[in-house]
C-alpha cells in the first residue's frame, strides 16, 4: 500500500470572477435602468386656475422685489405707486395700473395663461364676426339670392306647386304693406318669364287643386342651371 508523503494542497476557495471592463459597464447601465428617474417620481400638478394664478403671480412678483430690494422697500414702493395712482392726474394711475398688471402677468403660470388664451380663441370662433361671414370661404357660390324665388319655394312648401293666383294675390298684398302699387297677373308672368321660370298650365297646389302656376320641378331644374357665361365686351378698333 503506497501512502504520499506530500501535503496536499487546499482547494482554491470560490473567488469572484473578475469581470471584464465592458462587463461593468453593461452591470452599472442595468441599474441605471432599474432606479426610477426623478422626473418620474415627481408628479406634475395640476394647472392653476386663472384667479389662484394670479395670487400665485402676485406672490412671486412680491418674494422677486423683496429678495431685491428688501421687504421695507417693496412696500414703500408699492405704497408710493397707489398714492400716486390717486394723487395725479389720469395717465399716472393708468400707467401705475398697466404696470403693476404687467409685472403680475409676467410671474403668473404660463401654462394657466395659455389655457385661457385657448378658451379665448375657442370662443371667438364659435362667434365669428362680419369679416368671417362675408369670407371667401363661406361665401355662397352662384348668384345672389332672388326674393320672388324664395317666395316661390316658401309658397310651395311640401306641395307639388304654387297657383299663379296664389303667388299674384302674396305679391299685392306685400305691395300694398309697403305702399307700392300691386302687381297684376300679367306682370307677375311677365317677371317669371323674365327669368325663364316656367309656368305650367295645371298644378297642384297645398289644397290639392289644380290650375296654371309653377311645379318644383321646375324650379328646382332651373336653380340647377348654371348661369350662362357672361361674354366679354368687344375691345375697341385700334
Amino acid at each position: 500500500m503506497f501512502i504520499s508523503l506530500r501535503k496536499s494542497q487546499p482547494e482554491p476557495a470560490n473567488e469572484p470572477e473578475l469581470l471584464e471592463d465592458d462587463d461593468v459597464q453593461e452591470e452599472a447601465e442595468d441599474q441605471e435602468e432599474k432606479q426610477p428617474d426623478a422626473g418620474q417620481e415627481k408628479k406634475t400638478g395640476d394647472v392653476p386656475a386663472f384667479l389662484p394664478a394670479l395670487a400665485i403671480g402676485v406672490r412671486d412678483w412680491l418674494t422677486w422685489c423683496s429678495s431685491r430690494i428688501g421687504t421695507g422697500g417693496t412696500y414703500a414702493v408699492h405704497i408710493t405707486a397707489l398714492w400716486a395712482a390717486g394723487f395725479y392726474s389720469l395717465w399716472v394711475t393708468y400707467s401705475v395700473v398697466l404696470g403693476l398688471t404687467l409685472a403680475v402677468l409676467a410671474f403668473t403660470p404660463r401654462a394657466t395663461l395659455d389655457r385661457l388664451a385657448d378658451r379665448i380663441e375657442r370662443l371667438r370662433k364659435k362667434t365669428p364676426g362680419k369679416a368671417d361671414a362675408t369670407s371667401p370661404e363661406e361665401a355662397p357660390v352662384g348668384p345672389p339670392a332672388d326674393p320672388l324665388v324664395d317666395l316661390l319655394w316658401k309658397l310651395i312648401a311640401d306641395a307639388p306647386g304654387v297657383h299663379l293666383k296664389t303667388l299674384t294675390d302674396t305679391l299685392a298684398r306685400a305691395s300694398e304693406k309697403a305702399g307700392r302699387p300691386a302687381p297684376d297677373r300679367a306682370a307677375v308672368k311677365a317677371s317669371l318669364k323674365a327669368r325663364n321660370i316656367p309656368v305650367r298650365p295645371s298644378v297642384r297646389d297645398t289644397r290639392g287643386k289644380v290650375n296654371k302656376g309653377v311645379h318644383r320641378e321646375d324650379l328646382q331644374a332651373w336653380q340647377n342651371t348654371p348661369p350662362p357665361p357672361r361674354t366679354p365686351a368687344p375691345e375697341p378698333a385700334p
